[in-house]
């Protein structure tokens, strides 16, 4: 088995902080010029950043991670060579410009950007100049109490490199249960890395007696530049030290979730056919709200494996169980994908992804009968990391949750995606199918950006360099 330098990787990959409840996100664009303040301000940095290390028992007072654009890492002195050797997704970033008069940029048709979700709609991040460009995210973690000093320190140590005030996203968990807003557990189904440490709560896991290859780890490469990966082979230039070993591209998305549209929906279709409201929420989604999954679990695991103990391909291959359409089977199809289900669950491993989202905005009341808490901005501050983003991350939302026919559908996209297209949502059933029009989407993207996470020694190196 390969050791990863788990020491020089950021924490972020290997957790998601979920003793710390508060999150913040910082987005600026750096001053041209004065490198020498950026590297001293990376410097100082790199001694404040939280590695990845195993579970000491002991809860973390606060947590912070550094990603940068390659507009970024272009004002910390990194040269045009050694920028090539970054993915084209990255340096061409999530959002291309849209030239006037021009079509719709193919990235922007990939990830399925359009109508509402259009970067021409964009808070940040977008087609729109002044919000355009975005170089550094800094992601801060930490209790209610003291997340604030640790934005303000932050933000302070930046004056004078950055381009005015960063844009401070919040995102925050809701004990005890943890729910995104639509009402569902979240962050469910996280791959298994083959040599992470061993956390407390792994170590009678009883993943080796499961009985099933779900359980099996995927290969490091997969998530931390400059180890093997699933099809074997290591990203590396071969030519001294490489930046990008330890480290990864983050994905990160802001979207907005119409929830009272949601529950609406749910509400409406559960009366048409004849079911509870949790019964077609639990349709689309995959999972019921506290994250069992609709396929039975397999006996042997783990109260943690227990919700993702399933396949598909034996137990549910029709979809009368969770819905062939449903988000959880489209983000991961696991054994369902493939000429036999042996090699599509070899082959769902090159196309995994770690997500460390978290919700923003207050929890929606239904009984509160408040205008304004109707209308309140609330959503997904969605993070990704991968080694490949065109590989995971960008398959995964275009061959899989944008894809009116995925695994033979007849059309439909994913129930609880952005895409405007393909709004008909099937429900498998006997003796005939229950087809279901959404109006529209209830997320929308408000923002993004491609980032890469550097190893804690590259980002030193970046400090020194002369």
């Amino acid at each position: 088995m390969e050791k990863v330098e788990w020491e020089d990787v950021q924490g972020i990959v290997l957790s998601g902080y979920g003793e710390l409840l508060q999150s913040a996100y910082l987005l600026w664009r750096f001053k041209p010029g004065n490198l020498a303040s950026k590297k001293k301000w990376l410097s100082n940095l790199t001694t404040r950043l939280t590695p990845c290390r195993p579970d000491s028992g002991g809860k973390a007072q606060s947590a912070i991670n550094l990603a940068l654009t390659a507009s970024g890492l272009r004002h910390l002195g990194i040269n045009q060579p050694a920028l090539d050797s970054f993915s084209f997704e990255f340096l061409e970033g999530m959002a291309p410009a849209r030239v006037p008069g021009a079509p719709i940029p193919r990235r922007t048709n990939i990830l399925g950007d359009l109508g509402d979700s259009s970067p021409e709609f964009w808070d940040w991040g977008g087609w729109n100049e002044k919000t355009r460009d975005v170089d550094g995210l800094l992601m801060l973690f930490a209790d209610s109490g003291s997340i604030g000093q640790l934005i303000q320190a932050e933000t302070t140590a930046l004056n004078g490199i950055a381009d005015g005030q960063p844009i401070v996203l919040r995102g925050q968990l809701f004990p005890p249960d943890m729910k995104e807003h639509f009402g569902f557990a979240d962050g469910l189904s996280q791959p298994k890395i083959e040599g992470r440490p061993k956390r407390r709560r792994d170590r009678n896991s009883g993943e080796e007696k499961s009985g099933i290859k779900l359980g099996s780890a995927v290969k490091p490469g997969e998530f931390v530049l400059g180890y093997m990966n699933e099809r074997r082979t290591r990203v590396t230039n071969g030519n001294g030290r490489d930046i990008r070993r330890n480290g990864t591209y983050l994905v990160f998305r802001q979207l907005e979730q119409d929830v009272p549209a949601f529950h609406k929906f749910v509400s409406d279709v559960a009366q048409r056919a004849g079911e509870s409201e949790d019964w077609v929420a639990a349709r689309m989604v995959g999972r019921w709200k506290n994250g069992d999954p609709l396929i039975a679990e397999k006996p042997n695991g783990s109260e943690e494996d227990a919700k993702n103990n399933f396949l598909y391909h034996h137990e549910d291959r029709s979809g009368l169980q969770c819905p062939i359409g449903a988000h959880i089977r489209r983000a991961n199809p696991r054994d369902s994908l493939g000429p036999d289900p042996e090699t599509a669950l070899r082959l769902s491993k090159m196309h995994r992804i770690l997500r460390r989202g978290r919700p923003y905005g207050e929890r929606w009341d239904p009984d509160a009968g408040n205008a304004d808490s109707e209308k309140a901005e609330r959503g997904m501050m969605f993070i990704a990391l991968n080694a490949d983003i065109a590989g995971q991350f960008e398959t995964i939302q275009h061959s899989w949750i944008n894809n009116r026919h995925f695994n033979g559908l007849c059309g439909g996209t994913d129930p609880i995606s952005h895409f405007p297209d393909g709004e008909a949502i099937t429900i498998q059933s006997r003796p005939v199918n229950l087809h279901i029009n959404r109006p529209r989407p209830f997320v929308r993207v408000r923002g993004g950006a491609y980032f890469f996470l550097p190893g804690i020694r590259a980002l030193r190196d970046i400090a020194a360099s002369a």
